[in-house]
């Protein structure tokens, strides 16, 4: 009799470790994403710059074109999609903004982590951010913060009828 739990054991953990091996597989792979980017260089002369822009679909690990955030900022922007993500998501999508205002420093850059979909409104009260996103600060010559919000507004899966563009 215990051998016979032994081996139902062993059949059961030999299941479930290839439903993890196959569920890993599983994961679409994101084929483009649209962003929402917001700059805060407030500490320009009154009034300063507060803008928010959609950018086109953009491709993973592809430099975009310049996107004007108003007259704010300027620059590309790119990004790569670690999947699985970081923190048990599903996806990690590390973006970098060649800002025309960062001069003496690297180019602002996050980690935005999330599974995949929209989250849902709760109920009254909630202070969540619907989109997922992520917020880095960053300065000129050392001296003056500008803050950057980087949303996802959209997403697109790769399809696997379609030939893989990247």
């Amino acid at each position: 009799m215990a051998q016979m739990y032994d081996i139902f054991c062993t059949i059961l953990l030999l299941q479930l470790f290839s439903w993890c091996i196959d569920g890993e597989d599983t994961i679409p792979k994101i084929r483009g994403v649209r962003f929402l980017l917001t700059v805060n260089d407030t500490w320009a002369d009154p009034p300063g710059c507060i803008k928010t822009v959609a950018t086109n679909m953009l491709t993973p690990k592809v430099k975009s074109p310049h996107i004007a955030v108003g007259s704010c900022d300027n620059g590309p922007l790119t990004y790569t999609v670690l999947s699985p993500g970081l923190n048990y998501n599903k996806y990690t999508v590390r973006l970098t903004f060649y800002s025309s205002v960062i001069e003496d420093a690297s180019p602002p850059t996050c980690d935005l982590s999330w599974n995949g979909t929209y989250l849902i409104p709760k109920k009254y009260g909630a202070n969540v951010d619907l989109l997922p996103s992520c917020f880095t600060m960053d300065s000129r010559e050392g001296y003056h913060m500008t803050s950057y919000w980087f949303h996802i507004l959209e997403w697109e899966f790769h399809d696997e009828n379609v030939p893989d563009m990247y």
